[in-house]
């Protein structure tokens, strides 16, 4: 929780003076109010009330803008501590234009200690107010901007303590930012100067210098994750590197490449190492990046982020997309990647490596190259509708199958059930199962069993 205790400046006052003091003609006393609300705040929930009504908070905004480090560090970490959880002072906070001076602070501080103490506040109390959908609006306009000018812009070795604390409020700040959708509609979070270069740089470092658990990683991916929503309908311009062969049919026998790349041409997709903007988000390094984080990271978020990411580069029925799955399938193997995720006890994570791999199977010249690959495990549930097709297919026998490396995992999984899945996972779970189930009949045909067809029996009828 971002809300930091400090020594009391003088216990011998009461809130009412402390809120006077902030007013006082000379620093000193200025300083000891500020500190006494810091204090005070922090120790007892029922005083940020009580500081509302006394009026402090426009006091403790206009020190912000005075010329003595100690009080602006003393004013934000008492502001700090009175928007944590307590939405009447956040949108208090706001009406006395303290985001505004807040952010002209953070543009005037340098290097030293002191300052570097109010760069720490300033983000604590952003972060904080960045909880409130009010406020989320005037954040994204003048507060990403600065942000994003501060943001992961070095390298993650050599941090010191003050500076990894500063990263982690950044990131965690436009991430929160980052999640309200009708904000990033519009392109204007994709279109933030160095946003995305930024972030992509900064998780891409961490990658080569084998980090992939640091706290502002997760920041950075779930950025990048809620940024790639929608992207090839919002922002089609993101995906004008490939150049898909019209010549080249998806599945042609003819042709030695299953996929709409032309294995005679040079322009299958400009792996620029120059990409910047909206063009990282689909960009080939950063599904590599992506998939490294899927393969070495051990923190949910992190796993959910990356998954997610790639679920939404492939989730249009577009030619970006497309070309992003072939890519992903084909290049990066990535079914091999999200198979693992399917044995996560984390229900969030399972839902999101199944969507993506039904996204990656709609494309049928993809279904058997899936097939092909070693998948460990793939988690396939109920749902009614679904399931009784699935069960009909196999008693006729009439699909090109699942491989023989992923069915005998489906027949145990589909014995002892998936209940922790939702409807939509389900759906989407065993259409992915049809999909592959049509690329080969022998597979099929050999890992049908009584178990397999008396669990599919059941949850047709959602036992």
């Amino acid at each position: 929780p971002f809300a930091v205790a400090q020594k009391s400046g003088g216990s011998d006052l009461t809130l009412k003076e402390a809120v006077e003091y902030l007013s006082h003609s000379e620093e000193q006393y200025q300083q000891r109010g500020a500190t006494f609300i810091q204090h005070t705040t922090y120790n007892d929930e029922r005083t940020k009330s009580e500081v509302f009504q006394l009026g402090g908070i426009p006091g403790l905004v206009t020190l912000l803008r005075k010329p003595q480090p100690r009080s602006e560090q003393a004013a934000a970490g008492a502001l700090r501590n009175l928007v944590f959880k307590d939405q009447n002072n956040k949108l208090e906070v706001q009406h006395c234009g303290g985001i505004g001076k807040a952010l002209q602070l953070l543009k005037e501080t340098d290097s030293t200690e002191t300052q570097k103490q109010i760069t720490v506040g300033l983000f604590s109390l952003l972060w904080n107010l960045s909880s409130s959908d009010e406020l989320k609006k005037e954040l994204i306009d003048t507060a990403l901007p600065a942000l994003t000018e501060n943001v992961v812009t070095h390298s993650p070795s050599g941090q010191t303590m003050s500076s990894t604390t500063t990263l982690t409020l950044k990131s965690t700040t436009v991430h929160r930012v980052s999640e309200v959708r009708i904000l990033t509609k519009g392109n204007k979070m994709r279109n933030c100067a160095q946003l995305i270069d930024s972030l992509m740089s900064y998780i891409q470092s961490c990658v080569a210098e084998e980090n992939p658990d640091d706290e502002s990683v997760e920041n950075c991916a779930c950025i990048l994750h809620n940024l790639s929503y929608q992207l090839e309908q919002e922002c089609p311009e993101s995906y004008s590197d490939f150049n898909p062969q019209r010549d080249a049919q998806v599945g042609n026998k003819k042709d030695s490449t299953v996929g709409c790349f032309s294995p005679k041409s040079s322009k299958a997709q400009k792996e620029s190492s120059n990409a910047s903007g909206v063009k990282w988000l689909c960009h080939p390094k950063a599904m590599e990046t992506y998939l490294s984080l899927l393969g070495t990271s051990q923190k949910d978020a992190t796993l959910e982020a990356c998954c997610g990411a790639l679920r939404n580069l492939t989730a249009s029925k577009g030619v970006g997309s497309s070309a992003v799955s072939h890519m992903l399938v084909q290049k990066f193997k990535a079914p091999l990647q999200t198979a693992s995720l399917l044995k996560s006890p984390n229900p969030t994570l399972q839902t999101t490596a199944i969507a993506l791999l039904g996204n990656m199977s709609r494309n049928t010249g993809l279904q058997r190259i899936m097939g092909e690959y070693k998948i460990s495990s793939v988690i396939i549930a109920k749902n009614a509708l679904s399931f009784k097709s699935c069960l009909r297919d196999i008693a006729c026998h009439t699909h090109r199958g699942l491989t023989k490396q992923i069915l005998p995992e489906l027949t145990s999984l589909l014995s002892s059930g998936s209940k922790h899945l939702n409807d939509l996972t389900l759906v989407t779970a065993c259409n992915t199962a049809r999909r592959l189930m049509l690329s080969d009949t022998e597979i099929s045909k050999k890992v049908i069993s009584h178990d397999l067809v008396y669990s599919l029996k059941e949850l047709s009828e959602n036992k």
